[in-house]
């Protein structure tokens, strides 16, 4: 087994001067000094200045506060299910009115170009009004977006509501990315967010056979995904509240702007910017343009509802074990071997596209890409000193927007110009740099974290 520089001898949190541990206890209270925060999108931020409220030292610990947790989860199931259903019936409805294979990736890359302007604005947004409140407005902004969407025919409205779907969808996935970052240790990193991928994953998953609920496509699925996303607001809001907080004065910290988070990254972890928008191109490509793939290779909207299903649901069993790995291992050539992997199941399906090829090798493509993000998020925070991961978890998902925005792009090119294959033939392409960048640009641990 390959040896990793071991995170616990040179990646712990830095020795705080008494002045730096003051501010520290000041911004997060008794919560953080216990090392549990209240919850994920109590403790996110999308900036590196954040505000806290100051619990009591019990707070974390008590029923109430595991009971806001929980309906935080369900909640964030909820809508990733939509939002699973909503990314998969978007293409087909794209294709539906009439337009082309190329309009579709330009359309879905809109959903990340809407990621970018999130991380730019939701940072205001949650500062100034909390958490909870933000996360109720986006579960009813979703629901509109749904609905809207099933009732637009032209490519400017479908960019529009792709945007702003990404713009929502960034506040919830940053708050909880953030909140995982704040909670977990280098050690135990992989595995928690292993356990995030799971619930994502099962969720995405189970929302693809909501498709099934009608006889072939129907504009009526939009309606499914908006009353997912209105449901998602009844457990956030019925489990909230109850912790009594002091009424003192909400501190905050001095902001870590994108030139200092770009410029800590290319010292310390050069690998996570290539390895943010590589895996961008991935995963957004699939999303994006898998459904499309399938339809070109025969598929139904009932086949298409199962293999959708199935294939997210199949993604989640390495993510825990991938996870446990990554722990043991140098990330750096872990991720490499992945991507080769991956690379590889690219190939097989370029070689031959028949039933039970694509079924195979496409489900084994998936669970092994999908574990890719993770790894390369344990990696990057392994390299950044503990005043920075808030800021730097914001800056990966940019970078994992950007690959997302025009990710879809380019493989819809590769699509029109060669036909479905080129879908895959994109992401070899991808695969193999991605595993390159790993090998040449990546680093290890080289202080403290």
């Amino acid at each position: 087994m390959p040896e990793r520089d071991d995170p616990r001898q040179s990646r712990l949190e830095p020795q705080q001067s008494d002045a730096d541990a003051d501010a520290s206890a000041q911004l997060d209270g008794a919560s953080a000094a216990a090392g549990a925060p209240v919850g994920p999108l109590a403790s996110a931020s999308f900036t590196g200045t954040r505000r806290t409220d100051t619990l009591t030292p019990s707070a974390s610990a008590s029923p109430l506060a595991r009971a806001a947790l929980a309906g935080l989860i369900v909640s964030f199931a909820l809508m990733v299910a939509g939002n699973g259903l909503f990314q998969t019936i978007v293409p087909l409805w794209v294709l539906d009115t009439g337009h082309s294979t190329l309009l579709i990736g330009l359309i879905q890359s809109c959903y990340y170009a809407g990621f970018i302007a999130g991380a730019l604005v939701n940072r205001v947004l949650i500062h100034r009004i909390g958490q909870h409140r933000t996360f109720v407005a986006y579960a009813a902004a979703a629901a509109i977006l749904a609905l809207a969407f099933g009732q637009s025919h032209s490519p400017t409205a479908f960019a529009l509501v792709r945007a702003i779907s990404g713009f929502v969808f960034m506040g919830l996935y940053g708050s909880c990315e953030s909140w995982l970052n704040s909670y977990a240790g280098n050690e135990k990193r992989g595995q928690l967010f292993g356990i995030y991928s799971t619930i994502n994953y099962l969720s995405l998953g189970s929302g693809q056979f909501l498709i099934k609920l009608q006889n072939g496509f129907s504009v009526q699925q939009f309606t499914v995904a908006a009353a997912l996303f209105a449901s998602a607001v009844i457990p956030a809001t019925l489990l909230s509240g109850g912790e009594k907080r002091e009424a003192a004065p909400p501190p905050s910290m001095p902001a870590v702007n994108w030139k200092t988070s770009l410029g800590e990254m290319l010292r310390d972890s050069p690998l996570a910017i290539p390895g943010g928008i590589l895996t961008g191109f991935l995963y957004s490509s699939f999303y994006s343009l898998a459904p499309v793939y399938l339809v070109g290779n025969g598929f139904s909207t009932a086949d298409l509802s199962v293999f959708m299903g199935v294939a997210l649901i199949v993604a989640l069993l390495p993510q825990w074990p991938m996870g446990r790995l990554s722990d043991r291992i140098d990330r750096r050539r872990l991720l490499s071997g992945v991507a080769l992997l991956s690379a590889a199941m690219s190939a097989a399906l370029l070689v031959s596209s028949t039933r039970s090829v694509i079924w195979c090798a496409m489900l084994a493509y998936v669970a092994v890409t999908f574990t890719l993000y993770g790894v390369v998020i344990s990696h990057v925070q392994d390299c950044t000193q503990a005043r920075y991961r808030l800021s730097m978890s914001i800056t990966l998902l940019v970078l994992f927007s950007f690959g997302g925005m025009t990710g879809p792009a380019l493989a819809s090119l590769a699509m029109t110009l060669i036909g479905p294959s080129g879908f895959f033939v994109f992401n070899l392409c991808s695969c193999v740099l991605l595993a390159w960048a790993a090998r040449a640009v990546g680093r290890p641990p080289s202080r403290n974290a």
